[in-house]
């Protein structure tokens, strides 16, 4: 059981990583793509709450569901 608890845990850890890297690195795209003029500022922000943000954090609330006991 205390096998299972830790690897539930560095799975948590893993994903909880790898949606910060993956949030950093959209806003990093979104802020080359602002500073290129392709984006406007509006653009840039919702483009990266939608794309590096809402994707991670959906991912990471539905992971973090108890098991059903029983």
């Amino acid at each position: 059981m205390r096998e299972a608890s830790r690897e539930q845990d560095r799975a948590q850890a893993r994903a909880l990583a790898i949606a910060v890297v993956w949030m950093l690195l959209v806003q990093l795209a979104c802020v080359l793509l602002w500073d290129a003029e392709w984006f406007t500022r509006q653009a840039a922000l919702a483009h990266w709450l939608i794309v590096g943000v809402l994707p991670p954090a959906l991912a990471l609330w539905g992971g973090d569901r108890p098991a059903p006991e029983g």
